[in-house]
Parts: C-alpha cells; sequence; structure tokens
C-alpha cells in the first residue's frame, strides 16, 4: 500500500511540474469570474475587458521565470542522445532474401485465421 501511495504522489509530482502550465489556465478559467471581480488591477477599469486576463499573463510569465531558472530544464545539462551520421557510401547488406522461405509445418491456412478450435483447460 505504502508502494502505491508513493507511486501515485511521484506521478502526481511529475504530472503537476510537466503540465504547470495548463494547470495555470485551467484554474484561471475554472474561477475566472471570481479573479474578474476580486483580484484583476483593471478591475476598476470595464470598458478594458481585461477580466483577470492580466492576472493570467502574470501567473504565466511567472512560471516562464521559474521554468528559465530551473537548472534541471536547462539544455547544457542534458546528455546528448543521437548518433553523428557517417557516410552512407560504406554500408552493404549483411543479406539478401532472394525467395521467400516457408515454415515446414505449413499448409497455405492464413496466418489470421485459427485451423482449429481453442478450448482453455478447465
Amino acid at each position: 500500500m505504502l508502494q502505491k501511495c508513493t507511486a501515485f504522489f511521484l506521478l502526481l509530482a511529475f504530472a503537476a511540474s510537466t503540465f504547470s502550465r495548463a494547470v495555470i489556465v485551467v484554474d484561471f478559467y475554472a474561477n475566472q469570474d471570481y479573479i474578474a471581480r476580486n483580484l484583476c488591477e483593471n478591475r476598476d477599469k470595464p470598458m478594458m475587458h481585461c477580466c483577470g486576463r492580466c492576472l493570467l499573463r502574470k501567473r504565466l510569465a511567472n512560471q516562464d521565470k521559474q521554468d528559465k531558472n530551473n537548472p534541471e530544464r536547462e539544455t547544457n545539462n542534458k546528455e546528448v542522445l543521437f548518433f553523428q551520421e557517417t557516410s552512407r557510401a560504406h554500408f552493404t547488406p549483411v543479406f539478401a532474401v532472394t525467395k521467400a522461405v516457408f515454415h515446414p509445418f505449413d499448409d497455405g491456412a492464413p496466418i489470421d485465421q485459427a485451423t482449429g478450435i481453442f478450448h482453455p483447460p478447465a
């Protein structure tokens, strides 16, 4: 039970860090009325039609700033995971199939259809 809780917690933490921008946007649209009435900087200026988007922009900018300052997300700390392609002139195939190879017990029946009926053990 402890392992399942730990795995669920780690999965939740990974998802929160991966989808942090999406969580911010979903939270904004879920609470947009409250944000527009109470937290918006432009709530006194209804002609701007901000509706709390100023707060959304600030939160997303703050998240971008945190992502840039996170040393784990910098590309210079990651290993290079690609191979440099060499010249293709030196490639020679190891073998070439010239005729079809049939299994000795092949009776010519289609492979995707069973020839007999399978009965599981009782």
